[in-house]
């Protein structure tokens, strides 16, 4: 069920996912040939400076596993958007404001269930 929503706040939010899609493909390519420099290093390299590429590698592979779950989100809201279902909360099937969606418009949930499922995912961690 798609959300009516002001033509010039659609063009807007799709434009706004675009630009954030085009964003982390380009921080996504720098990393990964960052990524590449790092893992080719001599093997003859102080200690130091092993355990410092390590540490890079780690932190690259990090940023690059939240960078593949934002441009999943993103992907996901475009095709929401192509499909005439963007901007509904996929928990409740109410529509996410569009001063929500101007922030994150990614967003798949209004703040309300949002935030129900913070709290159940905090305390499924505490509890496990």
């Amino acid at each position: 069920m798609g959300i009516p929503f002001d033509v010039n706040a659609l063009n807007q939010l799709r434009a706004d996912l675009l630009a954030r899609r085009l964003r982390l493909d380009h921080e996504m390519a720098g990393r990964e040939r960052e990524q590449g420099e790092l893992e080719s290093i001599d093997t003859q390299a102080e200690m130091v400076d092993l355990a410092q590429n390590l540490e890079l590698i780690e932190r690259n592979v990090s940023l690059q596993e939240q960078e593949r779950r934002e441009l999943a989100s993103i992907d996901l809201a475009l095709a929401k958007l192509g499909s005439g279902t963007y901007g509904a909360c996929e928990d409740c099937g109410e529509a996410i404001p569009v001063r929500r969606l101007q922030i994150v418009p990614e967003a798949r949930l209004c703040a309300r269930c949002q935030s129900v499922s913070e709290r159940e995912r905090s305390r499924s961690r505490v509890a496990g």
